[in-house]
């Protein structure tokens, strides 16, 4: 399959909307800040979970639901806290990689950046069933002791209508999760291919995505290389993941075809002479990555994958500067 057509994005920084996944490995808090903060709602959890299981003793006069409810209380408290522990730990371990791989490669930031694999970059679908089904069950769990309040306590009807909404945003995460799995049988995973690592700037970007199954018929589709700034947005008290995006070039596929089975699509794209380095540990992230939309019969496909593009390495950057 050749792409029939290029074409440079002339809309300059737009906000990027839709499956929005974290890249950068910082938490907004430091590292031992994410590790006390997930410890206050392990704690709290487990003594809640261990008096809903009736291991630690309470006075049943000052219980005013079913110990199951408890344990569901302290269930969902824990997982909380491990969420906000892993998030922690990621930023840890990133941390000390950077650490290392800088002491290692000194004339190489690309290596102490992110955790390349020089041949490629590779997406499981399966990692996204992990995740939907994840979420789908402790939004299951968390909800439980909310109906139980609303249907077998007899709640008011306000809390009942309110509780029935989340029911079926519920509903709609399981139908989400059995769709990822579809998709995950259908597609497996899939790779982006690098002809040199990193790309440096500005030179062009040239890479080969192969998929590895279950595309079989093209009815259009784009291939999109484009530079993100990832940052924290606040909105009242809740903080969001924004993605903007700075530059964009399209290869676009406008007419039917066929794709062999593991047939490579080539992809040349010219960047900017001002793009800007990939740096995924700063404070507002910045990367490249290519984006893959096809309509296929059935399912379609939409991926995105991490592209090293940086600026000279430090031993080139000072021979050119001498």
């Amino acid at each position: 399959m050749t792409p029939d057509r290029y074409k440079v994005s002339a809309f300059g920084r737009q906000r990027l909307t839709g499956n929005i996944q974290k890249r950068g490995t910082r938490l907004g808090l430091p590292t031992w800040g994410g590790f006390a903060f997930g410890s206050l709602f392990v704690v709290a959890g487990g003594s809640i979970t261990l008096a809903g299981t009736k291991i630690f003793p309470v006075n049943p006069t000052s219980v005013h639901a079913p110990y199951w409810v408890l344990t569901v209380v302290g269930i969902s408290f824990v997982l909380g806290g491990f969420a906000v522990w892993s998030g922690a730990w990621r930023q840890f371990a990133a941390n000390r990689r950077r650490q290392e791989a800088a002491r290692r490669h000194p004339d190489e930031p690309a290596l102490a950046d992110y955790p390349w694999h020089p041949d490629g970059f590779t997406v499981s679908e399966w990692t996204g069933v992990t995740k939907a089904f994840a979420m789908a069950m402790f939004l299951t769990i968390f909800l439980s002791m909310f109906n139980w309040w609303a249907f077998g306590a007899n709640g008011p009807w306000m809390v009942k209508g309110i509780v029935g909404l989340f029911d079926l945003v519920t509903l709609f995460v399981w139908l989400l999760a059995g769709r990822q799995l579809l998709r995950a049988l259908k597609f497996g995973y899939s790779c982006v291919e690098f002809a040199s690592f990193p790309f440096r700037l500005p030179e062009p970007v040239v890479i080969r995505w192969r998929p590895f199954g279950g595309i079989s018929r093209v009815n259009k589709g784009t291939f999109t290389l484009r530079c993100v700034e990832e940052r924290m947005e606040r909105q009242g008290k809740a903080v969001s993941i924004v993605h903007d995006e700075i530059w964009s070039a399209n290869w676009m596929v406008e007419q039917a075809c066929s794709l062999q089975p593991r047939e490579e699509v080539a992809l040349r794209y010219e960047l900017p002479a001002d793009a800007q380095s990939t740096n995924l540990g700063a404070q507002n992230p910045l990367f490249w990555e290519l984006e893959v939309k096809l309509d296929l019969p059935g399912l379609d496909f939409n991926e995105t994958y991490l592209v090293p593009v940086y600026g000279l390495a430090r031993t080139a950057a000072i021979a050119a500067g001498s």
